[in-house]
Protein backbone atom coordinates (compact mmCIF):
# COMPACT_ATOMS: atom_id res chain seq x y z
CA UNK A 1 0.00 0.00 0.00
CA UNK A 2 1.40 3.42 -0.77
CA UNK A 3 -1.56 5.27 0.51
CA UNK A 4 -2.25 5.67 4.00
CA UNK A 5 -5.75 5.94 5.81
CA UNK A 6 -7.10 9.22 5.68
CA UNK A 7 -8.35 10.25 9.10
CA UNK A 8 -12.04 11.41 9.76
CA UNK A 9 -12.06 15.17 10.37
CA UNK A 10 -14.62 16.96 12.02
CA UNK A 11 -17.27 19.10 10.23
CA UNK A 12 -16.08 22.20 9.23
CA UNK A 13 -18.96 24.04 11.40
CA UNK A 14 -17.35 22.12 14.46
CA UNK A 15 -14.16 23.41 13.36
CA UNK A 16 -15.29 27.44 12.93
CA UNK A 17 -17.15 27.01 16.44
CA UNK A 18 -13.99 26.04 18.08
CA UNK A 19 -11.89 28.51 16.93
CA UNK A 20 -14.64 31.11 17.37
CA UNK A 21 -15.25 30.18 20.70
CA UNK A 22 -11.45 29.70 21.91
CA UNK A 23 -11.22 33.67 20.87
CA UNK A 24 -13.95 34.33 22.54
CA UNK A 25 -12.99 33.42 25.97
CA UNK A 26 -9.16 33.68 25.38
CA UNK A 27 -10.25 37.60 25.17
CA UNK A 28 -8.61 37.44 22.01
CA UNK A 29 -11.90 38.97 20.21
CA UNK A 30 -13.29 41.77 23.20
CA UNK A 31 -16.22 42.33 24.30
CA UNK A 32 -18.81 44.47 22.28
CA UNK A 33 -17.22 43.42 18.95
CA UNK A 34 -19.18 42.79 16.25
CA UNK A 35 -19.30 39.54 14.50
CA UNK A 36 -21.24 39.15 10.55
CA UNK A 37 -20.98 36.09 8.88
CA UNK A 38 -19.66 37.61 5.53
CA UNK A 39 -16.77 39.01 7.13
CA UNK A 40 -15.74 35.96 8.65
CA UNK A 41 -16.29 33.60 5.76
CA UNK A 42 -14.10 35.39 3.49
CA UNK A 43 -11.30 36.01 6.10
CA UNK A 44 -11.50 32.39 7.09
CA UNK A 45 -11.80 31.48 3.13
CA UNK A 46 -14.81 29.47 3.33
CA UNK A 47 -18.93 29.44 2.25
CA UNK A 48 -21.21 30.96 4.76
CA UNK A 49 -22.96 28.41 6.02
CA UNK A 50 -20.55 26.69 8.60
CA UNK A 51 -20.09 30.19 10.08
CA UNK A 52 -23.50 30.54 10.20
CA UNK A 53 -24.30 27.57 12.00
CA UNK A 54 -21.26 28.45 14.60
CA UNK A 55 -22.30 32.13 14.97
CA UNK A 56 -26.09 30.34 16.44
CA UNK A 57 -24.24 27.54 18.44
CA UNK A 58 -22.72 30.10 20.54
CA UNK A 59 -25.72 32.75 20.76
CA UNK A 60 -27.10 29.83 22.27
CA UNK A 61 -24.34 29.47 24.64
CA UNK A 62 -25.08 33.29 25.40
CA UNK A 63 -21.65 34.25 24.20
CA UNK A 64 -22.50 36.38 21.56
CA UNK A 65 -26.56 38.04 20.48
CA UNK A 66 -28.04 39.11 17.88
CA UNK A 67 -27.99 42.49 16.76
CA UNK A 68 -29.34 42.63 13.04
CA UNK A 69 -30.18 39.64 10.17
CA UNK A 70 -26.76 38.48 10.04
CA UNK A 71 -24.50 39.99 12.72
CA UNK A 72 -23.88 39.58 16.19
CA UNK A 73 -21.94 41.02 19.13
CA UNK A 74 -19.93 39.40 22.01
CA UNK A 75 -22.27 39.69 25.09
CA UNK A 76 -20.62 41.10 28.12
CA UNK A 77 -19.99 39.60 31.19
CA UNK A 78 -21.62 40.48 34.72
CA UNK A 79 -20.87 39.47 38.30
CA UNK A 80 -24.12 37.44 38.05
CA UNK A 81 -22.60 35.10 35.70
CA UNK A 82 -19.30 34.54 37.66
CA UNK A 83 -21.97 33.59 40.61
CA UNK A 84 -23.72 31.21 37.84
CA UNK A 85 -20.90 29.71 36.07
CA UNK A 86 -19.03 29.19 39.85
CA UNK A 87 -22.38 27.15 41.09
CA UNK A 88 -22.69 24.70 38.61
CA UNK A 89 -18.85 24.10 38.02
CA UNK A 90 -19.15 23.12 41.89
CA UNK A 91 -22.10 20.61 41.18
CA UNK A 92 -20.74 19.24 37.95
CA UNK A 93 -17.02 18.57 39.50
CA UNK A 94 -17.92 17.60 42.99
CA UNK A 95 -20.32 14.88 41.01
CA UNK A 96 -17.25 13.82 38.96
CA UNK A 97 -15.02 13.50 41.95
CA UNK A 98 -17.68 11.24 43.97
CA UNK A 99 -17.98 9.81 40.70
CA UNK A 100 -13.91 9.28 40.78
CA UNK A 101 -13.45 8.00 44.37
CA UNK A 102 -13.35 4.36 43.85
CA UNK A 103 -12.08 4.19 40.71
CA UNK A 104 -8.54 6.23 42.13
CA UNK A 105 -5.37 4.15 42.05
CA UNK A 106 -1.58 4.43 42.50
CA UNK A 107 -0.81 5.08 39.04
CA UNK A 108 -3.79 8.16 39.08
CA UNK A 109 -2.50 9.36 42.54
CA UNK A 110 1.17 9.70 41.19
CA UNK A 111 0.39 11.75 37.92
CA UNK A 112 -1.78 14.43 40.42
CA UNK A 113 1.16 14.34 42.47
CA UNK A 114 3.35 15.20 39.40
CA UNK A 115 1.16 17.80 38.46
CA UNK A 116 1.55 18.93 42.14
CA UNK A 117 5.28 19.06 42.02
CA UNK A 118 5.15 21.14 38.92
CA UNK A 119 2.33 23.30 40.37
CA UNK A 120 4.66 24.23 43.91
CA UNK A 121 8.05 24.69 41.09
CA UNK A 122 5.57 27.03 39.30
CA UNK A 123 4.67 28.95 42.97
CA UNK A 124 7.89 28.92 44.52
CA UNK A 125 9.17 30.50 41.13
CA UNK A 126 6.52 33.25 41.55
CA UNK A 127 4.98 32.26 38.36
CA UNK A 128 1.14 32.91 38.34
CA UNK A 129 0.53 32.55 34.83
CA UNK A 130 2.26 29.05 34.45
CA UNK A 131 0.32 27.60 37.27
CA UNK A 132 -2.95 28.52 35.92
CA UNK A 133 -2.29 25.97 33.30
CA UNK A 134 -1.28 23.42 35.57
CA UNK A 135 -4.69 24.57 38.26
CA UNK A 136 -6.34 23.69 34.64
CA UNK A 137 -4.64 20.50 34.08
CA UNK A 138 -5.40 19.11 37.56
CA UNK A 139 -8.97 20.02 37.68
CA UNK A 140 -9.27 18.13 34.02
CA UNK A 141 -7.51 15.14 35.96
CA UNK A 142 -9.84 14.56 38.47
CA UNK A 143 -12.94 14.89 36.18
CA UNK A 144 -11.33 12.32 33.68
CA UNK A 145 -11.16 10.11 36.80
CA UNK A 146 -15.02 9.80 36.67
CA UNK A 147 -14.65 8.15 33.51
CA UNK A 148 -17.66 10.31 32.46
CA UNK A 149 -16.99 12.08 29.11
CA UNK A 150 -20.14 13.73 29.68
CA UNK A 151 -19.13 15.42 32.86
CA UNK A 152 -15.32 15.75 31.48
CA UNK A 153 -16.81 18.20 28.51
CA UNK A 154 -19.09 19.92 31.02
CA UNK A 155 -15.99 20.88 33.50
CA UNK A 156 -13.76 21.92 30.88
CA UNK A 157 -16.17 24.00 28.97
CA UNK A 158 -17.27 25.65 32.59
CA UNK A 159 -13.49 26.45 33.34
CA UNK A 160 -12.58 27.77 29.62
CA UNK A 161 -16.13 30.30 30.52
CA UNK A 162 -14.51 31.29 33.50
CA UNK A 163 -11.33 32.68 31.70
CA UNK A 164 -13.73 35.12 30.32
CA UNK A 165 -13.49 36.55 33.93
CA UNK A 166 -9.77 35.96 35.00
CA UNK A 167 -8.72 37.77 31.04
CA UNK A 168 -10.37 40.99 33.02
CA UNK A 169 -7.98 40.14 36.68
CA UNK A 170 -4.61 39.76 37.54
CA UNK A 171 -2.99 36.85 37.80
CA UNK A 172 -2.21 36.60 42.01
CA UNK A 173 0.48 35.12 43.61
CA UNK A 174 -1.85 34.48 46.63
CA UNK A 175 -4.08 33.03 44.85
CA UNK A 176 -2.29 30.79 43.42
CA UNK A 177 -0.35 29.55 47.00
CA UNK A 178 -3.89 28.81 48.45
CA UNK A 179 -5.70 26.87 45.50
CA UNK A 180 -1.87 24.83 45.47
CA UNK A 181 -2.42 24.18 49.01
CA UNK A 182 -6.35 23.20 48.09
CA UNK A 183 -4.87 20.64 45.67
CA UNK A 184 -2.58 18.76 48.18
CA UNK A 185 -5.55 18.39 50.59
CA UNK A 186 -7.54 17.35 48.12
CA UNK A 187 -4.93 14.57 46.52
CA UNK A 188 -4.15 14.05 50.35
CA UNK A 189 -8.39 12.78 51.36
CA UNK A 190 -7.99 11.39 47.95
CA UNK A 191 -5.04 8.60 49.02
CA UNK A 192 -6.84 7.98 52.15
CA UNK A 193 -9.96 7.58 50.26
CA UNK A 194 -11.76 10.07 51.91
CA UNK A 195 -14.69 11.33 49.51
CA UNK A 196 -16.43 13.76 52.26
CA UNK A 197 -13.42 15.87 52.55
CA UNK A 198 -11.70 15.38 49.14
CA UNK A 199 -15.17 17.37 48.02
CA UNK A 200 -15.22 19.43 50.76
CA UNK A 201 -12.34 20.41 49.43
CA UNK A 202 -12.85 21.12 46.26
CA UNK A 203 -16.07 22.88 46.71
CA UNK A 204 -14.10 25.38 49.04
CA UNK A 205 -11.68 25.60 46.09
CA UNK A 206 -14.29 26.92 43.87
CA UNK A 207 -15.58 29.15 46.07
CA UNK A 208 -12.42 30.59 46.99
CA UNK A 209 -11.39 31.38 43.34
CA UNK A 210 -15.10 32.71 42.67
CA UNK A 211 -14.58 35.16 45.64
CA UNK A 212 -11.04 36.39 44.51
CA UNK A 213 -11.82 36.56 40.81
CA UNK A 214 -15.27 38.56 41.78
CA UNK A 215 -13.11 40.79 43.97
CA UNK A 216 -10.29 41.35 40.81
CA UNK A 217 -12.96 41.77 38.49
CA UNK A 218 -15.26 44.06 40.26
CA UNK A 219 -12.78 46.31 41.99
CA UNK A 220 -14.37 45.31 45.11
CA UNK A 221 -11.79 44.50 48.33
Amino acid sequence: MFVSKIKKQPPLRRIVYEQLRNALLSGAIPSGTKLYETKISEEMGISRTPVREALHALERECLIIGIDKAGYQIADIAPEDLEELSEIRKTVETLALKRAIDRIGENEIRDLEENLEKSESAVAGRKPEQFVQLDAEFHHMLCSLSQSDRLIRMADALRKEMTRFRNRTKEDQALAEVALQHHQRIVMFLKKKDGLNATRTLNEHIEHIREETRKGFTGTT
